[in-house]
């Protein structure tokens, strides 16, 4: 992987190959851009004195996310990262756990983590210790729970719980 690219350039290009790699849903895939690239905007914010988290310490939609704070360490780059990857790495393997291209998308997620030295098998989200990996878990499992609440139907893969066709199907 190019050093020359931010942490969160790369986790974008994963996430593109994974919608290249997946079924033609906009809809979803817009919501997957959005999700994605909060938490990795929440992940950035963390450490930053001005900036406001989107999903932490908020309630969206009435869904609460708690944040107690984060006291990070001298490394603040260093940190912003392994939390960045930690939180897309747990929030696109769910996500796409179920697309056709799953296998190729998870052994590519693998590669970037391995390649940016972290442990996958990591999984705390105890952030209060001030671990950046828990801190990025932590983002990517609250997010996690606010689009299985969202009405976005995810748990059903999305299924449409309204609409109704006029047309009859077309004959393949």
């Amino acid at each position: 992987y190019s050093q020359s690219h931010s942490v969160a350039r790369l986790w974008n290009e994963e996430l593109l190959k994974s919608i290249r790699k997946d079924f033609a849903r906009p809809t979803v895939h817009a919501r997957n851009l959005f999700h994605t690239s909060a938490a990795m905007y929440d992940a950035w914010a963390v450490f930053d004195d001005e900036a406001d988290p989107f999903f932490l310490g908020n309630t969206i939609n009435g869904f609460n996310i708690p944040f107690n704070g984060f006291t990070p360490g001298s490394d603040i780059e260093a940190q912003r990262k392994e939390a960045i990857s930690f939180a897309m790495y747990r929030l696109l393997n769910h996500r796409f756990q179920f697309s056709p291209g799953a296998a190729v998308s998870k052994a590519s997620y693998n590669h970037l983590m391995d390649s940016l030295g972290y442990n996958r098998n990591f999984t705390s989200v105890n952030y209060s210790t001030g671990n950046p990996a828990a801190l990025g878990n932590y983002i990517a499992a609250r997010i996690i729970a606010f689009g299985l609440q969202d009405g976005s139907r995810e748990q059903n893969s999305y299924t449409n719980a309204y609409y109704q066709p006029v047309n009859p199907g077309l004959t393949t």
